[in-house]
């Protein structure tokens, strides 16, 4: 969990809006409007330059990719060294990496794979682009130049995969040898347009020096942008040095320059859900190998590991995946058989101040029904009693024992249209792998009985999960990616132990849940619960659904069972970053999102409560917010010290004797 660190400088993130403005306007009375192209017009999927190399290398055969991993720096700098002023070309490298090649290698086929994932790798940069494309529309002498040794064919390519088009010219260094660098590439520009010295140029580009300080010296006016690595919003997840592993923070900076949503949530969707969900997912695919199991993804949490499963790692020879609907209420009633006290304990499970009413439509009980009314007033409640106490919890365990008989006919039916559904995909056929979120594996053990009874023996039935927690049922098997059966408890302490809550909804899937499944003519469909509080929560689990695909796709040429540790380890390291030690932007973001406490969408309370007027409501919403680390990170100092205070004289005073 060391490995990675956490960067606790809250940088900005640099708005070039206003200087792209500036350039704009400069541009359209100057001679020539010119851009640079990396950083500039086009964004790299890698976060920085020299990991292609890396990524590259890590495609080589074996005995290869170590020998062009350590070599393919060391020959560029050594070219550059002998050129001194004047650029150097990629042929040119790969004249130096053939003195240390090993024998017989033929390397052409190298260099075109190093073109290919060069051109791969770029994307335009929205706003730049748009700045180009208008200013070519206004009829203005629109140029690219770039230091870049690739050759012109590769340039050109990457520039029609961005969609850029209608400049006059383009200026290589690997083509013309001369630089923004040493300031020669603008004496080359002024003489093939003909332009007299006081001309004006205006030029956008990234690099301080070369694209800011040495064409100032050289007569032009320079704009400059941020650097790359500062184009990303204030966060805690800094790059780790490892090429794949920082391959999201490339995409991130993309989406943000793209616009494609609240930057907090992408954010979290690139940096933090992504390593996890993709890690998981090689772990469900080493098993599905090894054991030869077919993988079913339960609804709704287990949809975004099929996404990344599917994305990035499963191939033609491992069996499609299935994803299942299901829920906690789906499965679990329709397992019901005879209401023993384990159903009990799932028809009773909340602690919310649902009324009893709340309880019995969450089991399709109509409590006006003639039974039902007869077993509350049996029991001394109705339907708005509130269950909050001792006595209320067992009066409604009481009523739902009166109730059996009711409860295991709409098991039944329930169960009858579910069954389909699994028989469908055929979930019982054979082994079974099933993935969910976790925790105690209670879905997995409903889905035993459920095959249990339309098979008449238990069905094999493995699960993977994202965690699984001491208080497991460890009758049935299951393993956890980050933690299992509660171990390492110091991974347990620091995420679920921090919220469940919050991890349930950076995983959730964009869409209503399951109250149980039905046949229409046959045919099984679920039937969602719609609730209108669900609006947030749908929102920023499509936007971080999105961004695990993407990331998954970006990864699969080069993942391997050894990064499945290093994914765990990052995904460790940055969720105890967010659940152990969130900031005021965590707390205000978190606090817009209601969660639905227990199943069936009940009850809905916000993530992060509002802290209230005084020192002791503060105290009584930390001690039942679903984050409490992230309530407190809304609080001023001060009142963060009082309730801190007010809450452990009240461990105290209703500590057992």
């Amino acid at each position: 969990m060391n490995r990675f660190t956490i960067d606790r400088e809250q940088r900005p993130i640099l708005d070039d809006g206003a200087r792209v403005a500036e350039f704009m306007a400069a541009a359209m009375t100057a001679e020539i409007a010119s851009f640079d192209l990396f950083d500039t017009l086009v964004q790299r999927a890698v976060w920085r330059p020299d990991d292609v190399f890396t990524l590259l290398a890590a495609n080589l055969p074996d005995q290869v990719s170590a020998w062009f991993a350590a070599e393919r720096g060391r020959a560029e700098a050594a070219v550059r060294r002998a050129s001194g002023t004047t650029e150097i070309t990629l042929a040119a490298i790969y004249a130096e990496l053939r003195r240390t090649a090993p024998a017989g290698l033929d390397l052409m086929p190298i260099m075109d794979q190093e073109i290919a994932l060069e051109i791969e790798a770029i994307a335009a940069d929205p706003k730049i682009a748009a700045a180009f494309h208008a200013l070519v529309a206004a009829g203005r002498r629109v140029i690219i130049v770039s230091d870049m040794y690739l050759p012109r064919r590769a340039i050109e390519t990457m520039i029609e995969r961005a969609g850029l088009a209608g400049h006059e010219r383009l200026y290589l260094s690997s083509e013309t040898g001369h630089t923004k660098a040493s300031g020669a590439v603008w004496d080359v520009i002024r003489a093939d347009f003909g332009l007299a010295a006081d001309a004006r140029i205006v030029h956008l580009g990234d690099h301080p020096a070369a694209d800011c300080a040495v064409a100032r010296r050289c007569g032009i006016t320079p704009f400059l942008l941020s650097p790359p690595e500062r184009r990303l919003p204030a966060n805690r997840y800094q790059p780790t040095s490892n090429a794949l592993a920082d391959l999201p923070h490339a995409l991130l900076r993309r989406a943000l320059g793209a616009q494609a949503g609240d930057p907090y949530w992408l954010t979290l969707a690139y940096l933090v859900v992504a390593p996890a969900a993709i890690g998981m997912a090689g772990l469900i695919h080493n098993r599905v190998r090894a054991e030869h199991r077919h993988p079913f993804f339960l609804a709704r949490d287990g949809l975004i590991f099929q996404k990344a499963y599917e994305a990035a790692w499963r191939t033609e020879a491992t069996p499609p995946s299935h994803y299942v609907w299901s829920s906690r209420r789906c499965l679990n009633l329709a397992a019901i058989t005879t209401l023993d006290a384990t159903d009990l304990d799932f028809l009773c499970s909340g602690v919310s101040d649902l009324t009893i009413a709340d309880y019995l439509h969450r089991a399709d009980l109509d409590p006006t029904a003639g039974a039902v009314a007869a077993a509350m007033h049996q029991h001394g409640v109705n339907g708005q009693t509130a269950v909050n106490d001792a006595a209320s919890r067992a009066s409604l365990r009481a009523i739902f024992t009166d109730l059996a008989g009711p409860i295991i006919a709409r098991a039944r039916i329930e169960r009858r249209d579910l069954l389909a559904h699994l028989d469908q995909i055929g979930l019982f056929d054979g082994k079974a792998l099933v993935v969910d979120l976790g925790w105690h594996g209670s879905l997995q053990r409903s889905l035993i009985r459920l095959g249990t009874i339309a098979r008449g023996v238990a069905p094999d039935i493995t699960g993977v999960y994202l965690g699984t927690s001491a208080r497991r049922q460890r009758d049935i098997p299951a393993e956890g990616f980050l933690f299992s059966d509660g171990a390492p408890q110091a991974v347990v302490a620091a995420t679920v132990g921090r919220s469940y809550e919050v991890l349930e909804l950076l995983f959730s899937a964009p869409e209503s849940g399951i109250s149980h499944v039905a046949c229409r003519d046959g045919v099984p469909y679920p039937v969602r619960l719609a609730q209108t509080e669900e609006a947030p929560r749908l929102a920023i689990a499509a936007l971080i659904h999105d961004a695990v695909t993407e990331v998954a796709q970006a990864m699969r040429p080069y993942l391997r069972p050894e990064h499945i540790t290093m994914l765990r380890d990052l995904a460790c390291t940055r969720l105890t970053a967010l659940l152990a030690a969130p900031d005021r932007t965590d707390a205000a973001h978190f606090a817009e999102i209601p969660h639905a406490e227990g199943f069936a969408a009940s009850s809905y309370r916000p993530i992060v409560p509002p802290s209230g007027r005084s020192p002791f409501t503060a105290a009584s919403a930390a001690r039942t917010a679903f984050w409490p680390a992230g309530f407190l990170a809304r609080l001023d100092p001060g009142s963060r010290f009082a309730v801190r205070a007010i809450n452990s004289l009240h461990r105290r005073i209703t500590a057992p004797a």
